[in-house]
């Protein structure tokens, strides 16, 4: 009767300490510790080598300069930054650990339960372990923290809910929160709230480009970029998502250690992040390779679990590799959802563009049929699979390669079967025994002549770029032929050398172009 008794006192104990929330309609369970910074992705700029540039931050209340965070993502060893937007605040501290620990032995923490009430009361909503004494005896306990009086600390489990005695605990300790930020402004002092951003590179997200051409009529096209995104690293929600053209040096992406910000991010972050945060990015970034803080934990591992299987879910979507700028161009959508291990196909630009056709004869190969594209627009194209289109038909499928603003790129269409051409060579001279580079072996110089002969049966006016390859000294041509020679090839039996022609055809019109070229052969 007696242990019912005690029982039925704990439960009214326990219903009394949480009574206030009750009253106000409210579950504790729901509040959040205002001292809990959470930050939101907000902008993630996504390279297509499977890395991905994310941007974070949220509003925190500091508890004399302090906050704490559950976990640092995995950043690429060297690319981590934790700042304050608020100009004139630093963050100079970044501690890493099991969670916070306070001793109260009047060394650590003063032992008087106002101390202890203030620093439980700031550890409302969260988890902690708890030290104490009662009936002479040391035990712990542990949960969420939900409630505070003068007299007990109530902590709830999935199992149950203990009444510890405030008087008795002497040591705390703060769980599933190992990230503890400190922010710094002038004259040594703290700020009572701030919003804080963070900026890493990890793996686990990608883009794959691919265009539409479509034909509108004899000198314009209409060319559309969309971009499949592939996200198996983090939730994105409401999101702006950077598609960046072009892929940064990046040498540590192996290691998922946070230690150190170099140039990498600084050069990322003055790509995509904000103008009004790149001096706090830059300059007034936690940067965890200063050693000179003293009481800094370095974050030496990753607390977060990594990126998904990208390679599985890629599939076989194609790896696109190609030629970037010196510059990187950027394809912004705003406010973007995907969650992770989501794709999403998003159409980044519709382009009015001019184009033309050009037919280019690599002899020995068939002549070819090419769309030039002119880039005319207000940004680069970057390397991708691009579709045809003409009178809703398909034109031809290939890589559309990258194309600076104001250059152009070549789409590959057919065979030139329309544009007749034909090659033949004759010799016209040759000089027995013309040189003996040893005793009884000589070499004959032979001079040839090539034509090359073709005929337009197309209905309009074609461009034809040429390339004759010549296994020796080349020495003339006609019709302003380009002569070039090989320098990597200067013994006599290596000779070589080319012609390049550019020229233009009416319809019906035929064209005979003319070369001669020297070459040394063994003489027998």
């Amino acid at each position: 009767m007696k242990k019912l008794i005690s029982r039925i006192g704990a439960s009214l104990l326990l219903a009394l300490l949480c009574a206030p929330a009750m009253v106000c309609g409210e579950d504790p369970s729901d509040e959040k510790n205002p001292h809990l910074w959470e930050p939101r992705t907000t902008s993630v700029a996504v390279f297509k080598n499977e890395l991905g540039f994310f941007m974070r931050e949220g509003d925190v209340n500091l508890r004399d300069g302090w906050c704490v965070a559950k976990q640092i993502p995995p950043a690429a060893f060297g690319t981590l930054a934790i700042y304050s937007h608020k100009e004139g605040e630093i963050v100079d501290i970044v501690g890493s650990g099991p969670g916070e620990i306070v001793e109260f032995d009047d060394k650590d923490a003063p032992s008087n339960p106002e101390v202890k009430m203030e620093r439980l009361e700031s550890c409302l909503n969260l988890n902690v372990s708890l030290n104490y004494k009662a009936k002479s005896q040391e035990r712990s306990s542990a949960g969420k923290l939900v409630s505070i009086n003068k007299d007990f600390v109530i902590l709830e489990n999935d199992a149950n809910s203990f009444a510890v005695p405030l008087d008795g605990i002497s040591r705390m300790q703060i769980l599933e929160l190992p990230i503890r930020v400190h922010v710094a402004s002038g004259e040594n002092k703290s700020p009572e709230k701030t919003l804080l951003g963070m900026a890493y590179l990890r793996k686990g997200i990608t883009w794959i480009p691919e265009y539409t051409l479509k034909i509108l009529d004899e000198s314009t096209a209409e060319l559309v970029l969309r971009g499949t995104l592939v996200n198996e690293a983090e939730d994105l929600v409401h999101c702006d998502v950077n598609f960046v053209v072009g892929v940064p040096h990046f040498i540590h992406t192996d290691y998922n250690a946070p230690i150190s910000v170099g140039q990498m991010i600084r050069t990322i972050g003055s790509v995509i992040a904000p103008q009004q945060i790149q001096s706090q990015l830059l300059n007034n970034a936690f940067l965890s390779n200063d050693m000179n803080l003293a009481p800094t934990t370095v974050i030496e591992r990753s607390i977060s679990n990594g990126g998904g299987d990208l390679k599985g879910a890629l599939g076989n979507l194609p790896q696109i590799e190609g030629a970037a700028g010196t510059d990187y161009t950027v394809y912004a959508k705003k406010d973007l959802t995907i969650r992770r291990g989501e794709k999403a196909v998003v159409t980044l630009f519709t382009k009015r563009i001019s184009y033309s056709h050009i037919y280019r004869w690599n002899i020995p190969d068939k002549m070819r049929h090419f769309i030039a594209l002119h880039n005319e627009t207000d940004t680069a194209w970057t390397t991708g699979a691009c579709l045809a289109m003409s009178a809703g038909q398909p034109l031809c499928e290939d890589i559309l390669k990258y194309a600076p603003k104001g250059g152009r790129t070549e789409l590959p269409v057919t065979t030139a079967i329309n544009i007749a051409h034909s090659k033949s060579e004759t010799e016209i001279d040759r000089k027995l025994n013309a040189h003996s580079p040893a005793k009884d072996i000589f070499l004959d110089m032979v001079t040839l002549r090539g034509e090359l002969k073709m005929r337009n049966y197309e209905k309009t006016k074609v461009d034809i770029s040429i390339h004759a390859p010549l296994p020796g000294k080349p020495i003339d041509a006609t019709d302003g032929g380009n002569i070039s020679i090989n320098t990597e090839n200067l013994k006599l039996l290596e000779r070589s050398g080319g012609v390049q022609w550019t020229i233009s055809l009416d319809p019906a019109e035929s064209k005979t172009l003319n070369y001669h070229y020297e070459r040394y052969v063994p003489s027998h």
